[in-house]
């Protein structure tokens, strides 16, 4: 089994064990979008973003291992897209990153070491990359340094969002060849490897993806966790996929991937959001 499935069972086993708050004081949970392994100008947001927050509060007790200003040096595998930073280190290797603080705020922090659950880390600011609310906003991340996986805060955090409704009324297969197929009206297609897409809604995507063909499950793609690998963020299904592979563009999302073997076949995709609420469609496909 490997070190990141387990982590991944582990986080949820322990989640009531090893719980985070909100990292933030003025929490809207209805405003939250699952921001987190999005695309964001061509790479995967290791992020959740909040919106028009004053200030960050630590999300559990630990320690301030470091402060980035945005006019400092990237870190290892933090980008400059987070502006002013803190980074707070916790028990079982895990670390919290607070984004887009004010330049006042970072700097007092700079003589902090030990914080407490709750304690008031400093004001919003306006130093990162993210959609900007009128008071600012704060970027929220949590990373297993030991495996270097950036993990979804949303499976370790309190569960008051409230996500919106998933569709599957636009999806499409493309062959190895560049050519796409809209599976609603699709009858018969050459046999072979294809990708499947779902098209995009603004504020709402698959938390979990799964792909099948005649009943058995080809790939199952989870948004839980992104990897650090060479420099490049990745998300794990069958492979590691980049940004770019799993956005071929603005407009649709990566499920799976297929092989379509001879004669009369059944395409089932399913979605599903971070509380397992999934939807799901048929579709009957020839390959010739």
């Amino acid at each position: 089994m490997s070190r990141l499935f387990s982590f991944i069972i582990v986080a949820f086993f322990c989640a009531a064990l090893f719980a985070f708050g909100w990292p933030v004081k003025n929490l809207d949970t209805e405003s939250i979008v699952p921001t987190f392994a999005q695309n964001r100008k061509g790479k995967f947001n290791a992020s959740l973003d909040f919106p028009n927050a004053q200030s960050a509060l630590a999300a559990d007790n630990g320690k301030i291992i470091a402060v980035i200003t945005e006019h400092q040096n990237d870190g290892d595998w933090f980008e400059s897209t987070l502006g002013n930073a803190a980074i707070i280190s916790h028990n079982d290797d895990l670390i919290s990153v607070y984004g887009n603080l004010d330049g006042q705020s970072a700097l007092r922090l700079q003589e902090k070491f030990q914080v407490s659950n709750g304690q008031e880390l400093g004001e919003a600011g306006f130093s990162a990359w993210s959609e900007k609310g009128e008071g600012g906003s704060i970027e929220f991340q949590i990373a297993d340094t030991k495996s270097r996986t950036y993990i979804n805060p949303l499976i370790l955090m309190p569960r008051s969002i409230k996500p919106g409704r998933i569709r599957l009324d636009e999806i499409s297969v493309e062959n190895q060849f560049g050519r796409i197929y809209n599976l609603s009206s699709l009858r018969s297609v050459p046999a072979g490897p294809y990708a499947v897409y779902k098209k995009r809604q603004s504020g709402v995507s698959p938390h979990k993806s799964e792909v099948y063909v005649n009943g058995a499950e080809l790939e199952k793609i989870s948004k839980e966790t992104l990897i650090w690998r060479d420099g490049k963020i990745l998300i794990s299904g069958s492979k590691n996929y980049t940004s770019k592979e799993f956005y071929p563009s603005n407009d649709y999302e990566l499920l799976g991937h297929i092989l379509l073997p001879h004669g009369i076949n059944t395409i089932t995709v399913k979605a599903s959001d971070i509380f397992e609420n999934a939807v799901s469609a048929n579709f009957s496909v020839s390959g010739y």
